[in-house]
């Protein structure tokens, strides 16, 4: 089985590339999925937020952690491993697959990285993201900074990547490049 993830700063497209991947039958795992599954469902978590943070609200702990980088690495070291968990748990579901594809925003700041054999990074201009996450979250421009900023520089992550698919013209651009992409699957 190949194991290729998917990364990309915030806003950059990563939802659109999995709708692309799963529209050519190909298994898709989003991990800011997962992680939205475990806020709701596992009790550990649960714990461990009403102790550090006194609320279990997603919203409310983001405008925490987004500002302070010292909690934002505890959460980090509480909820990675259970992530780990459910990754390894997609990836024994689908053994019988040639090729499995994850999304993963925090990819290399996770240390997940090493679980894959290929890497795509889906990129798009700052102001572009900018604009996508103020209009898709509601978001003021100072908190959608910190959010930006809060994750590795695209640049930096171009040196670590196998391929790198640019979003930042029109969406039919963006889906004939991911179509090209799929296209040479094969080959990997």
């Amino acid at each position: 089985m190949l194991k290729i993830a998917v990364t990309g700063n915030i806003a950059s497209g990563k939802s659109l590339f999995e709708k692309c991947l799963k529209n050519a039958g190909y298994k898709v795992l989003c991990l800011d999925n997962v992680t939205h599954f475990l806020y709701e469902n596992s009790l550990a978590l649960q714990d461990f937020l009403l102790k550090k943070f006194n609320t279990k609200d997603r919203k409310e702990i983001a405008d925490v952690v987004f500002r302070d980088a010292e909690l934002k690495k505890e959460l980090e070291s509480f909820i990675y491993p259970l992530i780990l968990d459910e990754l390894n748990a997609f990836f024994a579901a689908h053994k019988d697959e040639s090729v499995v594809f994850v999304s993963a925003a925090l990819l290399f700041e996770a240390g997940f990285n090493q679980y894959f054999d290929k890497t795509v990074l889906i990129t798009a201009k700052e102001d572009i993201r900018l604009q996508r996450l103020m209009e898709r979250n509601c978001l003021t421009k100072e908190e959608a900074l910190f959010r930006i900023n809060s994750q590795m520089n695209e640049e930096a992550k171009k040196k670590l990547v196998d391929f790198i698919i640019d979003n930042s013209e029109s969406k039919e651009a963006f889906e004939n490049a991911a179509g090209i992409f799929i296209t040479t699957l094969e080959e990997l």
